[in-house]
């Protein structure tokens, strides 16, 4: 393998988890207990099962970001 490759395969994790914390990074809508916009009292287990989701996934985009850094670093060392 040579150094290009190995930047390009980092590159292509960083847009990857770039595109992952694009889309659930910040769940600005998402309310992490299930509360329902005006409602005094309940909780909406959809709410919760969809901060759970937007929460898990948007942590695998920061791992694709690290790993993609990874493999970048790496080409640095590959002659």
């Amino acid at each position: 393998m040579n150094a290009n490759f190995i930047n390009s395969i980092g590159l292509i994790f960083d847009i990857v988890g770039v595109l992952f914390l694009f889309k659930y990074g910040l769940p600005s809508e998402v309310s992490k207990d299930g509360s329902i916009g005006l409602s005094l009292q309940g909780t909406d287990l959809d709410e919760i099962r969809k901060w759970k989701k937007y929460n898990i996934l948007s942590k695998i985009g920061l791992f694709f970001i690290l790993i993609g850094f990874a493999f970048q670093l790496f080409s640095n060392c590959v002659d």
